[in-house]
């Protein structure tokens, strides 16, 4: 029985053995930690988001006819950029073939070939940022398409004893509101066929502990400190 508890399972047997007197002498304190979450909608993966255009990104506009009106632009702070004959227009959101197909419309009521292209030169720094149970959280760049998944595996992966991974947090900003979506990326990591799961710039996301981890973490935090110290001499059979 010694060699299959271990030490730590003689440490768990002598918290439970003190659990009840310690608990009693500490009735208007709190031995529990509350259990708080807030729900999660269950994400649906789908089809890779494409190019959307943001500020600081670099768009070239180019004429087929008319190449006096070729721009360059760097989209503004506040989406916009500035055009001949067009004047303000929204960009960001919007993917190159959205904004080409804009810009066509607004151009056919001044020139009478107004086939162009979106050509994009320069994306600003795009990225994601990764936390909870992973080895090395922190931001991480998003050159181009990247899953949840991805993400995680570049933030040096998932910290195995204590990662809940059918339960990963994604957080993202849509319309000015902070909207919580529940990833599963156990299945993937079984080698099972499985969705991918894409990011958006600026998504954070968020690895929480499993159940397990959690209690253990509590215990070492904050049920020895509820205990009488034992003494020194003492031996746990």
């Amino acid at each position: 029985m010694n060699s299959f508890l271990g030490r730590k399972g003689r440490r768990l047997v002598a918290v439970l053995a003190l659990l009840v007197p310690a608990a009693a002498c500490q009735s208007a304190r709190t031995v529990a930690p509350a259990l708080a979450g807030q729900p999660y909608h269950a994400a649906k993966p789908g089809p890779a988001p494409g190019v959307r255009l943001r500020s600081g990104d670099v768009i070239e506009i180019k004429f087929a006819y008319a190449a006096q009106f070729d721009q360059t632009e760097t989209v503004r702070p506040d989406g916009k950029i500035e055009l001949p004959l067009a004047g303000e227009v929204v960009v960001e959101g919007k993917t190159p073939a959205q904004l080409r197909e804009e810009l066509m419309k607004r151009y056919s009521v001044q020139l009478k070939h107004p086939q162009l292209a979106v050509v994009v030169r320069g994306l600003y720094e795009r990225r994601v940022y990764v936390g909870g149970e992973v080895k090395k959280p922190g931001s991480v760049l998003m050159p181009g398409e990247m899953t949840a998944l991805e993400a995680v595996m570049d933030a040096g992966g998932f910290n195995r004893q204590t990662a809940e991974a059918g339960n990963v947090i994604v957080v993202r900003n849509i319309a000015g509101n902070m909207i919580g979506m529940s990833v599963d990326l156990k299945g993937a990591l079984k080698g099972e066929r499985t969705r991918p799961f894409f990011l958006e710039p600026r998504d954070i996301v968020y690895v929480p502990r499993t159940h397990i981890a959690d209690i253990d973490l509590w215990v070492e935090q904050h049920l020895w400190k509820l205990l009488p110290p034992i003494g020194i001499g003492a031996t746990i059979y």
